[in-house]
């Protein structure tokens, strides 16, 4: 089977079992190579816009590329998608959604521009103190304590006027 790249780079694209292919013999015919599979009435392409260039697998998943609109699609059968990298990831784009019912983030989390919250907010810590803010705070509403507050180290919780 042609390959793209064995050396360093490497590709790995074989064909399926009972895939119609076109095969490239020898002169006495006893040894070849194929060159690739070929299109039929029966296995049509995946895609009919020129502008597209992907891949869809038998479970559904595909990948493709459209250069007139500038639009990437991962989608299908896809369970799990998994990005390891030993250094940086970078995402850069004018916004960006995760629509997902629970998301979960495993290490520290910097947000270097403000953190706007609209659904509530709920957390617990681990050891010693749970959170730090440096600066001021505003609230707008009640604000309830099942614990004692403090004011420079003295209990606020039983301070009446």
């Amino acid at each position: 089977m042609l390959q793209r790249n064995t050396q360093d780079n490497k590709d790995y694209w074989l064909p399926d079992v009972g895939e119609q292919v076109e095969v490239l013999l020898d002169a006495n015919g006893e040894d070849g190579v194929i060159l690739g599979a070929v299109y039929s009435d029966v296995d049509k392409p995946p895609f009919s816009d020129k502008n597209i260039r992907g891949t869809r697998f038998a479970d559904g998943a595909e990948y493709s590329y459209n250069r007139k609109t500038h639009t990437l699609i991962i989608r299908g059968g896809i369970e799990h998608i998994v990005i390891e990298c030993g250094a940086d990831v970078v995402l850069k784009t004018q916004k960006a959604t995760i629509d997902a019912p629970e998301t979960e983030l495993t290490g520290d989390l910097r947000v270097r521009g403000k953190l706007i919250y609209e659904g509530g907010m709920a957390g617990s810590g681990g050891e010693g103190v749970t959170a730090t803010i440096h600066g001021n705070i505003e609230i707008k509403g009640n604000a309830h304590a099942t614990g004692s507050m403090l004011s420079d180290g003295e209990n606020s919780s039983h301070h009446s006027h």
